[in-house]
């Protein structure tokens, strides 16, 4: 689906005016199977996606996502989406890229912090009915656990050598647990009710213009429950030290109170059972990605050590003693 400029600015005129066509254009790094460019002059900058037959439905959850909370400031300006004459098929976007720094990647400011709690709340207040699909990714404890699944089975392999039994022991332990809690409390998430998620609101998915902040990337947007997506961000953030105990602690307490208004009667179970459980996931997927870096990555290598170890920490509350997780960790450094 290779284009021409002379077919991509026709593109930009039809669909962002005259002025557009003058615009200096670029190819750029596609995240999937799409193609992407950049259109570029003054103080314009666009994104432009072209996705063929086979991705429309990353295309259209984008461009559901980007409609419904561009138009109340949590994502970048959508520009037009839809199919177009020259690509027949095909499902094009143009999105105006936002400026400013991505937030992933290093701590984050009790502002910075407080503006993410602010937009996510915005997210999951606003009304159900544009987002007609449910999130492509997992929408409840069940569904996330059983997607683990085919991952824990590769550590069982990967690590089966005798100088892993202690750790592979305390992690087997640990997966029997998390699994009961999982069974025993399947029923929270009967019958509620779904609303408006990102798929992945983390830090590096946020750019912040000033005191503004932008959700990017919003190929997974879907109805979901808004306890399982704030509750895996956040862990998340918590294991790579994105948010100190403090902020996330914070940051739960807050968010709580920000959404009982909408009277969900088992949203805080819900919240409080996926954040006791969703450190397992973390370390079973750091233990995986350290099977997969070895010593051919020192840094990566010793960034997946890390987040284990401190994943394992936090699931000592399980009512596991496995003693010093650095003394389990040893044979993998």
């Amino acid at each position: 689906m290779a284009s021409s400029v002379e077919t991509l600015r026709a593109l930009l005129v039809a669909h962002a005016g005259a002025a557009a066509g003058s615009l200096t254009l670029a190819p750029a790094a596609p995240r999937g199977r799409e193609e992407r460019y950049t259109a570029r002059g003054g103080d314009v900058s666009l994104d432009i996606r072209l996705y063929p037959p086979s991705e429309r439905d990353i295309a259209r959850r984008e461009n559901a996502g980007l409609r419904l909370a561009g138009a109340v400031g949590l994502a970048p300006a959508l520009i037009y989406g839809g199919e177009d004459t020259h690509w027949p098929g095909s499902f094009v976007l143009i999105v105006q890229e936002p400026r400013g720094e991505r937030l992933g990647g290093r701590p984050l400011s009790d502002a910075e912090m407080d503006s993410w709690l602010f937009l996510l709340l915005t997210l999951h207040h606003l009304r159900p009915d544009p987002a007609t699909q449910p999130l492509s990714l997992n929408t409840d404890l069940t569904a996330w656990w059983n997607a683990l699944q085919p991952t824990w089975e590769s550590c069982r392999i990967a690590y089966a050598g005798q100088k892993y039994a202690q750790l592979m022991l305390a992690m087997s332990q640990l997966h029997a647990i998390t699994q009961v809690r999982i069974e025993t409390n399947r029923g929270l998430w009967r019958d509620i009710t779904l609303r408006p998620c990102h798929g992945a609101p983390s830090p590096e998915r946020l750019v912040a213009d000033g005191a503004r902040l932008n959700l990017t990337d919003w190929s997974a947007f879907g109805l979901g429950d808004p306890a399982v997506e704030v509750a895996h961000v956040s862990v998340q953030a918590a294991l790579t030290s994105q948010l100190t105990n403090e902020q996330y602690a914070r940051f739960l307490t807050t968010y709580l109170n920000g959404m009982r208004d909408l009277r969900d009667t088992t949203f805080e179970e819900r919240l409080r059972m996926f954040t006791s459980v969703a450190p397992m996931g973390f370390a079973i997927t750091a233990l995986a990605a350290l099977a997969q870096t070895g010593a051919a990555n020192k840094e990566a290598h010793l960034t997946y050590l890390r987040r284990l170890d401190r994943a394992l920490i936090w699931m000592q509350a399980l009512g596991v003693d496995f003693g010093d997780p650095a003394k389990l960790l040893a044979p993998l450094a």
